[in-house]
């Protein structure tokens, strides 16, 4: 039995730019037959409450973190709060790594490509590539960062993405021979589900999720909200 889980979305509860409330997200979430979320707040959302709210909403939910980090945001699954500055470089990225392995958790590199493109190899407001010059044009060149070496996973499919940003991150994931994860970023009700995540097996819980993740047993999906998924995995041409 398939499992699908919108791996990227935000709420009032932990992040300040976001108006859609728990409640709000467990509705649409249900409406547009998702089987479970991962609910990737700015600042966090405590545990005891998180797991209060979750005990008997018929959907499955996953505490996690977006965090703002100096070459991008990062989901973490696995911290209760942040563990690192905003500030630094690549080495900041290397003790955010030490720790999410402390606690045997899991990264993804949140829309890795975002703003790159408006111009490329010229001026890019892109964080990840912001000091490099020239910015990467291409997949081979972009792979050259160190961050992806740091990574578990890299989002390929997230709802606030341009199509040509989503697809570059397709074409670097296949390079690096991950997986790649959907989302989709949604801060309201409008596009939740857009991105998505389908895994072969019935995940019940975070446990389930972290062990299927690691197994790669996994593919990214875009449209499930639309009732049109179409797979964005490494094969999709």
């Amino acid at each position: 039995m398939a499992s699908i889980f919108d791996l990227h979305v935000h709420t009032n509860r932990g992040s300040p730019d976001s108006a859609l409330t728990p409640e709000e997200m467990v509705e649409e979430c249900k409406r547009v037959g998702l089987t479970g979320v991962m609910i990737t707040e700015h600042v966090g959302w405590p545990r005891h409450d998180f797991l209060e709210f979750a005990k008997d909403q018929e959907l499955i939910l996953i505490n996690a973190l977006e965090l703002y980090t100096p070459l991008g945001h990062i989901i973490t699954l696995g911290l209760d709060g942040y563990v690192t500055g905003y500030s630094g470089d690549i080495e900041t990225i290397r003790r955010l790594r030490k720790e999410v392995d402390r606690v045997g958790g899991f990264m993804i590199l949140a829309h890795p490509f975002r703003y790159l493109l408006s111009l490329p190899g010229v001026y890019t407001q892109n964080l990840l590539y912001g000091d490099w010059s020239p910015v990467p044009t291409t997949a081979e060149e972009a792979i050259r960062h160190p961050i992806f070496e740091l990574m578990d996973e890299v989002e390929v499919v997230n709802g606030a993405n341009s199509e040509a940003e989503n697809r570059f991150a397709q074409e670097v994931v296949q390079l690096l021979d991950f997986n790649g994860t959907g989302g989709s970023d949604a801060h309201s009700n409008n596009g939740l589900g857009k991105g998505t995540t389908v895994f072969n097996g019935e995940i019940r819980s975070q446990a389930d999720l972290l062990e299927a993740l690691r197994a790669g047993d996994f593919f990214p999906v875009e449209g499930f909200h639309l009732g049109k998924p179409v797979d964005y995995g490494r094969n999709r041409s």
